[in-house]
């Protein structure tokens, strides 16, 4: 593998001042992750943690999935006010996700060892936090992959008819799952690992298998000698030790709100979009009924709190959702802005690797934790890949291109290269046309505007006529030239499907099935293995 690395592609506005530590971000963050970090590691350890009950929890779900002797090791010492989490987490997607849930698994990984090694008088253990609260299941319920004609495949399952509304912990994996096999055993030519990675993939997800757990066997089945801990915050142990902090959520709403709303508004009034919408009389909380559904919780200026079903809201007292959630199965679960609040009072966090999204919403998150008084972790960048195979980078070596301007990501970018790289003759007349036309038609409007206004409007929509007819014929050549270059675009649409699949990053789109079909399931190994420790920079591996 070789590897070539230059500024991300796709970084926003924010991420970008992230990565670059700009003024305008640095009261969002209080630890810059390129800085010391004795002081967090320090305020960290000391925070009050009930770290034997957390230990016992995640013992006992790790020898149900079968967890290695090295993550058995890990979990062993939570116990010891020295050990530090270094955490991540991510919806449980089928086959593992996306490929950036790997990536970010790899980063933990990565940054573990490196804390080791920089700062000795701490134990530090990764840990992978299984987001299967969420209910949205057009978010995990699909893989994507190229098949061997080079088109992209998508296969996805569909959601039972009394799911909604259910979190991912609560769902079970349908019968039509049995069909991807041979879906996958079609759709790649063979190679002598495919089979091995179709049994690695497929084993964990069986018809009536949890999402949760098939997806955390998953993660464990390739990172069991690295020493992963997962943690299934939805463990009614978990859950429990976090009904303090839920409670005073509820107890507290409205000041909690107003604290949320006013750090989000200071990050849209730094330039930055909020990546959580503030939503009025919200308390961050979900309640999840005794039938297994989830709803939010708002709080009414009454006093009374608001369950909000699709069809109906229940408005309830305090003290009836209490006793409600002592008599019943029902339960409370964080949101999206509580969720990190929870983990960090039960994992001694001294660190949590972010994708792009969470950087930004971990922006709005500091006034939570504040109010609640629970030390901010270092918010760390996840690694960015584009993995290139070896056909790919012929073409490209062919075409004599280079990644940025590849992964820039513009939808016109064959038209682009075409007109910029193909046959220049036709593109130039057609140019120098265009500037004459303008050029014209602004000579005429300046005797109109003196000789008789009136006529000005009628040039307008003239104007108007020509450019959309000029159009329209730039796009006839541009499919006359691109005839002319058949193979030429067809070998250009096959670099752009495979680092560029449905016009999205791969990290965001392809499952790691390909690349175990074609390369073996110890390529999430090497992978990591090759992986520089920079995160400040999108790294392309050429394979």
């Amino acid at each position: 593998m070789h590897i070539k690395s230059f500024p991300l592609p796709f970084a926003t506005s924010l991420l970008s001042d992230y990565l670059s530590d700009a003024p305008n971000i640095r009261s969002f963050f209080p630890t810059d992750f390129r800085n010391d970090w004795r002081e967090v590691l320090a305020a960290r350890s000391k925070f009050s943690l009930p770290r034997k009950a957390v230990q016992e929890a995640l013992e006992r779900q790790s020898r149900a999935r079968g967890a290695s002797a090295e993550t058995l090791a890990n979990i062993a010492k939570l116990s010891d006010p020295n050990t530090l989490a270094v955490v991540t987490g991510q919806q449980a997607g089928m086959l593992g996700g996306p490929l950036y849930t790997f990536y970010k698994t790899m980063t933990v990984l990565k940054l573990t060892a490196s804390l080791q090694r920089r700062y000795p008088q701490y134990h530090f253990i990764p840990v992978f936090w299984l987001e299967v609260n969420d209910s949205d299941f057009a978010e995990i319920n699909h893989l994507h992959y190229i098949d061997k004609q080079n088109e992209l495949q998508r296969l996805s399952l569909p959601e039972g008819a009394h799911d909604q509304l259910k979190p991912i912990a609560a769902r079970r994996i349908s019968g039509e799952i049995g069909q991807w096999r041979q879906k996958l055993q079609e759709d790649f030519f063979d190679t002598e690992f495919k089979a091995a990675a179709l049994d690695r993939f497929l084993g964990r997800y069986q018809a009536s298998h949890s999402y949760a757990e098939a997806f955390a066997g998953l993660l464990n089945d390739f990172f069991r000698a690295y020493g992963l801990v997962l943690i299934d915050p939805t463990d009614d142990a978990l859950l429990q030790l976090s009904v303090p902090r839920f409670q005073q959520a509820l107890d507290e709403a409205p000041a909690l709100y107003a604290r949320f709303s006013d750090q989000s508004e200071a990050v849209a009034a730094a330039g930055y979009p909020a990546q959580i919408k503030p939503v009025p009389q919200q308390t961050f909380l979900f309640f999840q009924d005794e039938s297994g559904q989830r709803v939010r919780i708002d709080y009414r200026d009454d006093g009374r709190l608001a369950l909000n079903y699709p069809d109906t809201v229940q408005n309830v007292t305090a003290a009836e959702l209490r006793q409600r959630l002592n008599a019943t199965s029902a339960r409370l679960l964080p949101n999206v802005a509580m969720r990190p609040l929870m983990q960090d009072s039960l994992l001694p966090t001294a660190a949590y690797v972010a994708g792009p999204g969470e950087i930004a919403y971990f922006a709005q998150l500091g006034a939570l934790y504040r109010y609640f008084e629970i030390p901010m972790p270092v918010i760390y960048p996840r690694h960015s890949l584009t993995i290139v195979e070896g056909k790919l980078q012929k073409n490209i070596r062919k075409f004599a291109l280079d990644y940025p301007t590849l992964l820039a990501n513009r939808p016109d970018f064959i038209q682009y290269y075409l007109e910029n790289f193909g046959d220049q003759t036709l593109y130039r007349a057609l140019e120098n046309t265009g500037k004459q036309i303008d050029e014209s038609l602004e000579a005429l409007q300046k005797i109109i505007e003196t000789a008789d206004p009136t006529l000005l409007s009628p040039l307008e929509k003239t104007r108007q006529s020509i450019d959309s007819n000029f159009q329209k014929f730039s796009s006839r050549i541009t499919r006359s030239l691109e005839e002319k270059s058949k193979i030429e675009v067809q070998q250009l649409e096959k670099i752009l499907a495979n680092l560029l699949p449905d016009q999205n990053y791969q990290e965001r789109v392809l499952s790691m099935v390909y690349f175990c079909i074609k390369y073996g399931l110890d390529f999430v190994d090497r992978l990591y293995a090759a992986l520089p420790d920079a995160v400040d920079k999108h790294h392309v591996v050429e394979l």
